[in-house]
């Protein structure tokens, strides 16, 4: 069996609790998953309690408004507060229901780019220490954190906070859709690179991961990165586990490169794509990610993992969420780790403990089908074409582009 069965949940966009994430974990646990991956921050919102720099969770908690439209429109807000995190003690009681399952829970700590709420408390580690506020916009950002001394300082000791909350053996750091030509916006940064000897943004962001690396390995746990930051300058990256999402070329090369892989490609494993294209689907951020897409993911050989994503960008209520993990995180367990003949059988089987759970399924069958459409946010979108943004983001990642499609 798969050394890393990885489920990631992103409580940063859209807030959820302790109580939910419990829920996940054991619904998680009938299908054999060892992996929940936390994703806590990014530019709209910090979700973890902090004693050390308390405003990190006192203001990066809280957002003015959301987006209530899809992030490729001409933003709309819905004027509502968003905000919401994990106390130390809430940490505690997911970490120890996880390890009863045989779960290890990962947390995600976003740098140096998705660092908005980190910011929108502490400005002084964001370029040109301007001030920002969390924000309540999808897509990618120009918030990033400066490359020096005092920010990785200010990281060590955040780190080592997380480290002492999340017994697991890795940490995840991010690394992804940095915009880093934007340090060339902050002229202390530009003299800091001509003093340094750094001819170009791309150096000095192997330079900033490397500092991480360091930061991470002398906690004694392992780095995570998206393959962002590995795939620009794989010569020159760091050694940490590559998490692949842009497609299998990148996650081959990586595994040419000796690294650890977790496979997790947008088709088919972020399950906040819709599952068809209907109006009788709640809105989400493109699509289809059908069952059979799932069922047909075929992972490579010497890859340490795999893991679904379910993002949250249009994801707001705990019914919508598992609405769209199941039945297809089920379906991702049963092709790449499962037994048995069919997937109908493997499912059946399982399911009475699911419902026993209360977890809301999107039935196969359209006619027993629950229609949620209504929890969407704003107008259904057509206009994103997976297939397509696939081959852009595989060409991207073998490119080396460390931003990338929004």
């Amino acid at each position: 069996m798969m050394r890393w069965r990885g489920a990631m949940l992103d409580i940063s966009r859209h807030y959820f609790d302790a109580a939910f994430i419990k829920k996940t974990l054991s619904s998680l646990a009938i299908f054999d998953y060892n992996i929940l991956h936390l994703h806590l921050t990014d530019d709209q919102g910090w979700r973890l309690e902090s004693k050390i720099f308390p405003l990190l969770h006192e203001v990066g908690s809280k957002r003015k408004h959301s987006q209530n439209n899809h992030g490729l429109l001409e933003p709309t807000y819905d004027g509502k507060e968003h905000s919401g995190y994990l106390t130390q003690g809430d940490v505690r009681e997911i970490v120890s229901h996880a390890h009863s399952l045989g779960i290890e829970v990962v947390p995600e700590i976003n740098i140096p780019g998705h660092t908005g709420a980190l910011l929108a408390a502490y400005p002084q580690f964001g370029i040109n220490q301007n001030q920002v506020e969390v924000s309540g916009r999808w897509g990618i950002s120009d918030y990033l954190l400066r490359p020096f001394p005092e920010t990785f300082e200010f990281l060590e000791r955040v780190f080592q906070e997380v480290a002492s909350l999340f017994p697991s053996e890795y940490i995840h750091v991010g690394g992804d859709e940095s915009l880093i030509d934007n340090w060339l916006q902050d002229p202390e940064v530009v003299a800091w690179m001509q003093m340094e000897g750094f001819l170009t943004t791309k150096e000095v962001f192997l330079f900033f991961m490397s500092e991480i690396e360091k930061i991470i390995n002398n906690l004694g746990k392992k780095m995570v990165t998206w393959d962002d930051a590995f795939a620009f300058n794989p010569e020159n990256a760091t050694g940490a586990t590559v998490m692949s999402w842009r497609g299998g070329a990148i996650a081959k090369i990586a595994l040419e490169y000796g690294r650890e892989v977790i496979q997790g490609p947008v088709s088919p494993t972020y399950l906040d794509h819709s599952q068809e294209v209907s109006e009788s689907e709640p809105l989400a951020i493109g699509g289809p990610v059908t069952l059979e897409d799932v069922l047909a993911f075929n992972p490579l050989p010497g890859a340490t993992g795999v893991q679904f994503h379910l993002w949250t960008e249009y994801i707001r209520s705990p019914i919508h969420a598992e609405y769209m993990m199941w039945p297809r995180a089920a379906a991702f367990a049963f092709r790449c780790w499962g037994d048995g003949e069919d997937f109908e059988s493997y499912f059946n089987q399982r399911r009475p403990q699911l419902d026993e759970l209360g977890v809301a399924i999107r039935e196969m069958d359209p006619a027993k089908r629950m229609n949620i459409a209504h929890l969407g946010i704003g107008q259904y979108f057509r206009g994103f074409d997976t297939a397509k943004m696939m081959k852009h983001l595989e060409a991207s990642a073998i490119a080396g582009d460390v931003a990338k499609f929004d």
